[in-house]
Formats: C-alpha cells, structure tokens, sequence
C-alpha cells in the first residue's frame, strides 16, 4: 500500500530552510522586517548617506552572490531528488499490530525487536547520495487514538514489509500483525480550506538536556525484572495510552516515532555552526566539561581531571552517559498530532496534556538529574499581531506539520527537523506493547492469543 506522496520542490520548503537559517543566527521573521523598515526609513533622512552605504554593502556582491545562489539550488536540487526521483517512487505499508489479552514480554522483547530495524544500507557511494536521492532506511513507530479507540501501527518500505512482521513474531509470537489501509488518509484535513472539517494541533518532543543524558527507562525504573508479578509491575507506557483513550467522538490523537540507524546529532555544535557531531564524540564532549570541574586551575597544565572528586550525582551521570552508546543509537524524532471536528466547541479540549505525555519518562523535573522529555510548540504560540500576520504563518505549519506526519517525513526536506539521538532502550521504553499491567479499557486487544493448530488434528 502506498502512502501520501511528497509534492516535489515546494516555495513551503525553502522558506523553511531560509527561515531555519535565521533561526540560527538568532534571528525572526519580526527581525527582518524591523531591520528593512529602518533601513527605509534611514533613506528617506539622509538620502546621500544610504546610497553611499547602500554602494558598500553591494561591493561585495560578486562574491557573495555565487555563494547564495549555489546554496539555494543545492537545497532545491537536494530537495528534488529525495522527493521526485526517490521518495515518491517507493511504496509503504502501514501494519497494525493487535494484541491478545496478555503479553508477558517486558518491554526487554521490544529492545531486541528494534535492534533489528538497525539498518545502514540505500546509500554506498556519494552518487547514490547525491545524485540518485537514495536515504537510508527509517522507520515510523505508531501509537493512534481513533475516538478513544487505542491500537499500535508500524510504518514501514514495503520491501521491508516481511522482515518487520517476521521480526514482531518472533519476539511476541502472541499478537497478530495485519497490512491496513493507512488510518491518516481517513481523517484528511487541509488548513487553507475554510470547509475542512477538522482543526489540528500539533507539538514534537525533544530532550531537557544533551542528547549523551539518558532517559528514565524500563531498566531504570525497574520494569526489566523478570520475578516481579504482574500486580506490582508499573508500566511508563500507561500514562500515555490512559490519556490516548479519554478522547471523544471526533477526536484523533497521534503519535509517531520515526528512527533510523545513527547519524550524528544535529543539536551538537562543538566544531561550530554547520558541522554536529556523532552521539560518542558527543558523550565525551559532555564528559570532558563535567571532570574540568575537578581542576582548580585549568591554566596549569599539569593538574589532571580525578573521576573520584566528582560528587557521587555527578560520577553517576558521567556513567550513564558512557553507557548510552554501548546500545545500537538511532536517530529519532518524536511527533504528536491531534486532531478534532469543528463543528462541536465541546472538542479540542483534550491538547493541555499533549505537553506532559512523556513526563513520566524524566529522572528529575526540568533537567534535573538526568534526562527528560519537553515539548517543542511548532505551531504557536504567536504572541503579537506581526508574529503572524492574518494567520499565515499558523496555517502553513499547520498544513506543514500535517503532511509530515501523513508523509512519515523528518530527517530531510522539505519537512527536515532536528532529530534527537536515542539507543533502543529509550525508544522500548516509549514504544513497546503493554502487558495485562496496563487496563485501559479502550486499549484494543484481541479476545484470545494466536496459537498453532493442534498437533492431532484429523488431515
């Protein structure tokens, strides 16, 4: 089955990259305009003085020009390539994994299920990079709420199809695994049609803290053992899918976690702007600024960091820290959607908790401690009229933010976002199918366990 093909270049995709660009350089849309206004209104004082201004500032346009102009096609040419002659050729399958009435793996079955969506191939050679558009293969973990109806999808290239569904049977051999009709195109919606039936919001996850800080997970809080019994499991995952199940006729809650094989992190700018690094080299960036706080004087070459004048806070977040990419490291960026008819203004009321979905997943509030999930408000809030004139900004990351998800699109244009790095004992952590622990009672599950055929039955 297909999904939603991409529209190619788009004018939407590169005022991201420009937008993305100012971003960078601490600069917004309000910035810009307030820096062209008063370089009007400075004309129209000292007309000489601007044009002799005007005639430096152009000097050096042969040489910049060349430089801007190759940036924007790069990005377009970019941009065409994974979309027209790759991304829009490839079939998808949406797969929904339904669950019997118990499961008894721990979230430990997830882990091992995961490590095999580890893969590095698609790209051998800079042609088939930059020339063929060829990504390496991702994958999109999927929780959805269709009225307060709660089931588990996984998204996937359709040549991976067979491998995903033998890899889920062979690590929860009770579920059973169906190829459906991808569920976002039933609920379409488009923010410049004034008749759309539906409003959105939207908000991603991204960490309280660099990415080398681990989040809370089922081994940390101690979900992996294996003689506890059921009554006293806690699952982190409850939370999630109790909120997922309050929604209403005419409410649909998202969540998508596309991962891929590691690449490096683009949050890390220790070689500067432009150039992040991989999660270890990362790990001992982080590492390195916690043991410079045991020299007194860091002029004195010869005074050599000591681990054990660390405090026993600080030693414990350096270990964690080391540990995290012993585990196979994805790329990973976390989206959630909501979706409600507006028609009825007794819905759209459930968005206050999308924020605080994931905060059980945190060792301490606000960054303490170790690591923790926040949310990244993508379409607002707009605090002034100039921060959004007549709507314009809100409906196009509306509209952005939708086809993203629709797409499964996060790691390149023209939807690309800034990932975060997580190993496979976070992401089982987040995404995993629950035990009988979790009593959602709108949480779908099958009325019996799939088994073989009995061994005597007549031939």
């Amino acid at each position: 089955m297909a999904g939603k093909k991409g529209k190619g270049f788009s004018l939407g995709g590169l005022y991201s990259w420009i937008t993305g660009n100012m971003d960078s350089f601490g600069l917004t849309d309000f910035s810009a305009v307030v820096a062209l206004l008063l370089i009007a209104y400075r004309g129209t004082q000292d007309p000489e003085t601007f044009w002799q201004m005007g005639a430096f500032f152009l000097a050096p346009l042969p040489l910049v020009l060349p430089v801007l102009l190759y940036k924007l096609w790069w990005h377009g040419w970019m941009e065409y390539i994974q979309e027209d002659k790759y991304w829009n050729r490839r079939e998808y399958a949406v797969l929904e994994v339904k669950l019997p009435e118990e499961i008894t793996q721990s979230p430990y079955a997830m882990e091992l299920f995961l490590r095999s969506l580890y893969q590095t191939g698609e790209i051998d050679t800079p042609i088939d990079q930059y020339w063929k558009g060829h990504v390496k293969p991702f994958f999109s973990l999927e929780l959805v709420s269709t009225e307060g109806a709660v089931r588990f999808y996984i998204w996937t290239w359709k040549q991976f199809k067979n491998f995903v569904e033998s890899q889920i049977y062979a690590h929860y051999p009770t579920v059973q695994v169906y190829e459906v009709p991808d569920y976002t195109l039933s609920v379409p919606y488009n923010a410049y049609d004034k008749n759309c039936e539906f409003d959105m919001w939207c908000i991603e996850q991204e960490l309280q803290k660099p990415d080398p800080y681990p989040i809370a997970t089922y081994v940390s809080t101690e979900q992996a053992k294996q003689d506890l019994d059921e009554e006293f499991k806690h699952d982190q995952m409850s939370s999630l899918l109790e909120f997922f199940s309050i929604m209403k006729a005419g409410e649909h809650a998202w969540m998508q976690i596309i991962i891929r094989g590691h690449t490096v992190c683009p949050q890390a700018t220790d070689k500067g702007p432009g150039h992040p690094i991989s999660i270890t080299e990362w790990v001992e960036v982080e590492r390195n600024k916690i043991l410079a706080l045991t020299i007194d004087d860091p002029k004195d070459d010869k005074q050599k960091a000591n681990f054990q004048r660390l405090p026993e806070g600080l030693r414990t977040e350096v270990k964690a820290m080391e540990l995290k990419p012993h585990k196979q490291m994805f790329d990973v960026g976390i989206r959630m959607i909501y979706l409600y008819r507006n028609d009825d203004p007794s819905l759209g009321k459930q968005k206050v908790g999308f924020p605080t979905a994931l905060r059980v997943y945190e060792h301490g509030s606000q960054g303490r401690g170790l690591n923790g999930f926040k949310p990244v408000f993508v379409i607002g809030p707009f605090d002034y009229p100039w921060q959004d004139y007549f709507g314009i900004r809100r409906r196009f990351l509306k509209q952005q933010m939708y086809d993203g998800y629709v797409q499964r699109q996060y790691f390149f244009p023209p939807i690309g976002r800034k990932w975060i790095a997580l190993n496979v004992e976070e992401i089982a952590s987040v995404y995993h199918f629950p035990g009988k622990v979790v009593q959602t009672p709108t949480l779908q599950r099958m009325p019996s366990k799939r088994g073989d055929a009995p061994a005597n039955l007549p031939t």
